[in-house]
């Protein structure tokens, strides 16, 4: 979990009151980090949901638990004010099927916190300071989970753009105009760096991460992650007619 850029999100959203400290999360493949992150926030309400049963609901007190699939939530439509993911999606068979899931349990909007598509980031893959495959968080379980579904086959890292983003909230509720936001963070694979061998590689990170800040501080969207918010219209299209 990007920890700093997860917390000034939803540090910004509860500070202009967009959220609310009193709100029920539904939160999908999470576990022990979300927990962390909301209990610090000072959240009072939260179901955090996976398919990996070893998140038990006793460590992920003062908050519920509950096995779930976020591709096919057991949850009725509207459940939840907010659902919101951090780096889930790209752990789906289909991060759009998720997505449109979490949007469909929602009351209010969604938040998901993903890597962003970007042309910055295509060349960090091409030079093999990031992957296009998760294989780093597969190895820390010891090859066992952190996979596909949390599975041990390494998953494909699904990144995101605004644009798709937007396409795929309005093609499942084309109903009115909703309301997106978006934020952009910069995340350098420090944790991952001894799982990757590297040794040698890892003297340029703390170089290369003074370079990159100062390069997205004028082109922010090609940061590599990004915070996708989207809430529920507000009034329907005016060639829909309202319901008798």
């Amino acid at each position: 979990m990007r920890t700093a850029f997860v917390t000034e999100v939803f540090s910004d959203l509860l500070g202009k009151g967009r959220l609310n400290l009193t709100d029920e999360l539904l939160v999908v493949a999470g576990g022990r980090a979300e927990r962390d992150l909301f209990e610090s926030l000072g959240f009072e309400q939260a179901t955090i949901t996976n398919v990996d049963s070893v998140e038990a609901s006793e460590q992920l007190a003062p908050y519920r638990w509950a096995h779930e699939d976020a591709q096919s939530l057991s949850y009725s439509d509207r459940s939840f004010p907010w659902v919101v993911v951090v780096d889930g999606l790209h752990h789906c068979r289909s991060p759009h099927r998720a997505l449109t899931e979490m949007y469909r349990t929602c009351s209010v909007g969604v938040i998901a916190i993903e890597a962003r598509d970007s042309w910055l980031m295509r060349v960090a893959v091409r030079l093999g300071f990031s992957s296009s495959y998760e294989l780093e968080a597969v190895r820390a379980q010891g090859g066992t989970s952190g996979g596909l579904e949390n599975g041990p086959i390494p998953n494909h890292i699904y990144r995101w753009t605004e644009r798709e983003f937007q396409k795929t909230i309005r093609s499942c509720d084309p109903t009115g105009d909703h309301g997106f936001r978006f934020f952009y963070g910069l995340n350098l694979p420090y944790e991952t760096a001894d799982l990757r061998g590297w040794n040698k590689r890892k003297m340029f990170l703390k170089p290369a991460e003074t370079i990159l800040r100062l390069v997205t501080r004028l082109v922010p969207k090609q940061r590599n992650s990004m915070a996708m918010i989207a809430t529920r219209p507000e009034s329907s299209h005016p060639w829909i007619a309202p319901k008798e």
